[in-house]
């Protein structure tokens, strides 16, 4: 079942690499990028879970697999840092 999961992870990692290709080469479109990020994020849910038996190419295959997820997860919390320790004060003391 494992091998079902990463084959499904993988097809779902080169759907979504060529919808972001896509992004650049024929212009911008909403839908397009919308799903291209659905497409990352089931990649990182569908992906089996880590176990010890695992050998180092399908460790290999899991960190670029799940790169764009990580990029987009630490994005978003850098972005919710800033404006968490953003002051609302203005500076204007009278």
């Amino acid at each position: 079942m494992n091998e079902f999961r990463v084959f499904i992870s993988v097809s779902l990692f080169c759907i979504s690499s060529y919808l972001a290709y896509d992004l650049f080469a024929n212009g911008f479109n909403l839908v397009v990028l919308v799903t291209c990020i659905f497409g990352y994020v089931l990649v990182h849910y569908i992906w089996p879970k880590h176990k010890d038996d695992d050998s180092a190419w399908y460790d290999l295959l899991e960190i670029v697999v799940d790169l764009p997820f990580r990029a987009m997860a630490t994005l978003l919390r850098s972005i919710g840092r800033i404006a968490k320790s953003a002051n609302g004060d203005t500076g204007i003391d009278l």
